[in-house]
């Protein structure tokens, strides 16, 4: 019997077989590994976004009313800018009277109806808002259309029959036609800078600048980015959008986000 084994050529045209039958699959495999990398990748960047989103929506829908201000980076009031600034509401409640007189103590006398949770009690150092409606780009603090609307609650006193009094150390320009108070003790700062959105507080009364920006919330944006007033908005004081480009490698994905605060006058 003769047996009959491969010839060169035959071997030569599998080895080459082979080799194109590996490069291809090498290919499909980096491809393959290459589209689900940019797919975990995108997926990440907008899962940050819509975390950054959600958070700064939770806060600024409860902001003090008034407080929200639209900045560029050196702290300039603007309709569109990098920066969000805002006071986040401790509490809120209806006073029954306000800048009375009290023999033998400095300041005025503010009595509110006790706020229910024993979590959003009023305590000293915070700063109480009557009717704070604002003029063009003047910050709350430094005053409201009709005067003075912001004081800093100086001591507590002991809540009696669903009443509470605290004293503020300035008077009221105003009353508030629906009676509400509002009290605030932090402020916040949320800023789109070096292709980040980053956010920071600090105490009322304290400088809040770039410096205190610490906390990273979304990453990978262009310069496009910016915060802005809804001019569709029935107050424009109640409706802030944030304009979002987020950029990887040469994929962009534009995001508009419109917000609203709650409790506008």
């Amino acid at each position: 019997m003769v047996s009959r084994g491969f010839t060169l050529i035959e071997l030569v045209m599998v080895v080459l077989l082979l080799g194109i039958l590996a490069t291809f699959s090498t290919q499909f495999v980096s491809i393959s590994t290459r589209i689900y990398g940019d797919a975990s990748a995108r997926e990440k960047l907008m899962s940050d976004a819509r975390f950054a989103l959600e958070r700064l929506n939770r806060e600024l829908r409860d902001a003090v009313p008034g407080s929200v201000r639209i900045e560029d980076l050196a702290g300039n009031a603007a309709d569109q800018g990098v920066c969000l600034r805002f006071w986040p509401l401790v509490t809120a409640s209806r006073y029954l009277a306000m800048n009375e007189s009290v023999s033998g103590a400095s300041g005025w006398q503010l009595t509110m109806v006790t706020p229910a949770s024993s979590d959003t009690q009023p305590a000293a150092g915070q700063w109480a808002i009557v009717y704070p409606v604002v003029s063009g780009t003047t910050a709350i603090e430094q005053g409201c259309v009709n005067g003075t609307c912001v004081a800093e609650v100086t001591s507590v006193a002991s809540a009696a029959s669903g009443a509470q009094s605290v004293m503020v150390n300035a008077q009221f320009a105003a009353d508030s036609p629906a009676r509400r108070v509002f009290l605030a003790d932090q402020q916040s700062l949320y800023c789109i800078s070096g292709g980040q959105l980053l956010r920071g507080s600090a105490a009322l009364g304290t400088t809040l600048d770039g410096s205190a920006l610490t906390e990273p919330m979304a990453g990978m944006l262009a310069s496009d980015s910016y915060f802005y007033r809804d001019q569709a908005a029935f107050n424009l004081d109640s409706g802030i959008g944030l304009r979002l480009t987020l950029t990887r490698s040469d994929e962009t994905v534009v995001l508009d986000h419109k917000m609203a605060v709650f409790n506008v006058p």
